[in-house]
């Protein structure tokens, strides 16, 4: 196995091993505040009333880990359905 495949294997495993765990906040954190990738759920009624809104960290400002391409991306924003409690 050559030592590139190798490494993206071992990244796969640890983005999949790693559980996503999206945290509630009453308002959007500040710019760069969250880690590339990191999901925040905010309650800012921006979204319909049966949705909350997801707010998913910038990866613009971090370098790949493992030699590949890497898409950049911004802050995104997304209305997701609320989990029923």
């Amino acid at each position: 196995m050559t030592s590139k495949l190798g490494k993206m294997y071992i990244a796969i495993a640890v983005t999949c091993a790693t559980p996503v765990q999206a945290q509630t906040l009453k308002q959007e954190p500040a710019a760069n505040q969250l880690r590339c990738g990191q999901k925040v759920l905010v309650e800012n009624n921006t979204c319909p009333a049966d949705q909350i809104l997801q707010v998913t960290g910038s990866c613009l400002n971090t370098t790949p880990t493992v030699d590949m391409e890497m898409t950049p991306r911004g802050t995104q924003y997304h209305c997701i359905k609320r989990k029923q409690e």
